[in-house]
């Protein structure tokens, strides 16, 4: 008797224990789906933020030249021109021209002295880009200036052979060589820039 008093005893309190803990790994489950859901979601509006943010360009590169229309075996003087659309300290540039060394012929690479002696300045006629690196030595930088044009560098073309060509500053290739840049002195990070491309008509 006494047992049977026990377990009629003993099965409510069991059935209660076992639907209290489970009340409770509902709850706990809830909870973790909840945490779990506000990780996600910040995650997905940090992404959200960070994708599509294009920096605005301060730094313009603009070519120049007398004529666009060319006359095969005449040789026409094209200027590389920097334009700051905001005052900046700057550490020095890199910049690679592409060309079509097949058709054109490029010489007498001239760079502007009075910014600073360039590192490098040659024509790589092999690959068809001319290159001009300019490192500043002065340890405030450069000062370029918002409207203030600055001549980076002139060269000679001479056509060969009639037709459309197109002299374009490079961003770079698959291994990121020949990268056209220009580095802030204070952050001596790439500043962003566009150029424009100079394309010739070239006539008999």
């Amino acid at each position: 008797m006494k047992e049977n008093k026990l377990i009629k005893f003993l099965i409510p309190l069991v059935a209660a224990v076992v639907v209290f803990e489970s009340i409770v790994l509902v709850t706990n489950l809830d909870k973790g789906t909840k945490v779990g859901t506000d990780n996600n979601s910040a995650t997905e509006s940090a992404e959200m933020v960070g994708d599509g943010i294009v920096e605005e360009p301060v730094v313009e590169f603009i070519f120049s030249t007398d004529t666009k229309e060319m006359k095969v075996g005449k040789t026409y003087k094209v200027t590389l021109n920097l334009s700051p659309k905001e005052d900046k300290m700057v550490d020095g540039f890199e910049t690679y021209i592409k060309y079509d060394v097949e058709n054109l012929k490029v010489a007498n690479l001239i760079s502007n002295n009075e910014l600073q002696k360039p590192e490098v300045s040659k024509i790589d006629s092999e690959v068809g880009v001319i290159e001009n690196i300019v490192l500043v030595d002065k340890e405030t930088g450069l000062s370029i200036k918002s409207g203030e044009l600055v001549r980076v560098l002139t060269f000679d073309v001479t056509p060969k052979t009639e037709g459309e060509y197109v002299f374009k500053l490079s961003t770079g290739d698959d291994d990121k060589n020949y990268a056209t840049l220009i580095v802030e002195n204070k952050t001596s990070n790439s500043l962003p820039w566009n150029g424009s491309e100079l394309t010739i008509n070239v006539i008999k």
